[in-house]
């Protein structure tokens, strides 16, 4: 009799095991096929015409704006004997190559693209990535020891766009500023920086930073981004040229020549 109980009990238990397995099963399949329609419209495909459409797009909006674009050793080895320098009739007229990264790095193959873009007519310049937790004098000393910018060339830019995790919003602005500052007072020009919206308006606006020329990124809509002061806008990054194997990014400057030229190192 207690063995025959003890079957009976265990059976139930395996019979209540195995619904809540085959109703978690169940669950999760809806719940999975439920997120996967909730953000098709972020991680789906991008229709083949979505790039195309959003640059035709750009250029009607801003119809004096001038195209370039920016590298870094993300592109791997560019073949500049190849290099396409313009994108659905319009000219690649700049192009911003990446330098230097936080207080020591060195971007592999920044010396090879800017020897390498000399051979080619568009006007070049130089970015340092920004380490937020790293010491901002030591970063600036990196880039201004690795760049050597003459008359003619685009301006310096800092690249900013990550929160520090070790430091308040005053202190990572004080060593941000401190940058600028000393680059500012290597290269004799007030520097560019490049950003995102949304970094911006949570940590540069009216904080002494709206006075430098921005570049920002926006690739999320083909609306101009609400960083309203913007000079360039970084509106793709799927870019393809031929001579680089990888995907680019692509910008926007408005303002035409005349703005182009004011960013330019005297």
């Amino acid at each position: 009799m207690p063995r025959k109980q003890n079957s009976s009990s265990w059976t139930w238990v395996i019979i209540f095991i195995s619904l809540t397995l085959i109703g978690g099963v169940y669950f999760t399949i809806r719940y999975s096929k439920w997120i996967k329609r909730e953000l098709s419209d972020y991680t789906g495909p991008s229709p083949k015409w979505s790039e195309s459409f959003k640059f035709a797009n750009v250029f009607e909006n801003f119809p004096d704006g001038i195209l370039g674009i920016d590298i870094s050793e993300y592109q791997g080895k560019i073949n500049f004997s190849k290099l396409q320098i313009q994108l659905q009739n319009r000219p690649i007229e700049f192009l911003i190559i990446r330098a230097t990264m936080g207080s020591d790095g060195l971007d592999k193959r920044y010396k090879q693209n800017w020897e390498a873009a000399k051979n080619h007519s568009i006007l070049k310049g130089a970015y340092h990535y920004y380490r937020p937790n790293e010491n901002s004098t030591k970063q600036a000393k990196n880039f201004i020891q690795t760049v050597q910018l003459q008359s003619g060339d685009l301006i310096p830019v800092l690249d900013i766009e990550k929160h520090s995790t070790i430091q308040s919003r005053h202190r990572l602005r004080q060593g941000i500023k401190n940058w600028l500052n000393l680059v500012e007072a290597h290269f004799g020009v007030k520097p560019m920086i490049y950003t995102g919206d949304r970094f911006f308006w949570e940590v540069l606006h009216n904080q002494g930073f709206d006075e430098y020329p921005i570049w920002v990124a926006n690739y999320n809509s083909i609306d101009e981004p609400k960083t309203g002061n913007w000079v360039i806008w970084q509106f793709s990054e799927k870019g393809s040229l031929e001579g680089i194997g990888e995907y680019i990014d692509l910008n926007i400057l408005r303002g035409g020549r005349f703005q182009l030229y004011k960013l330019r190192m005297p």
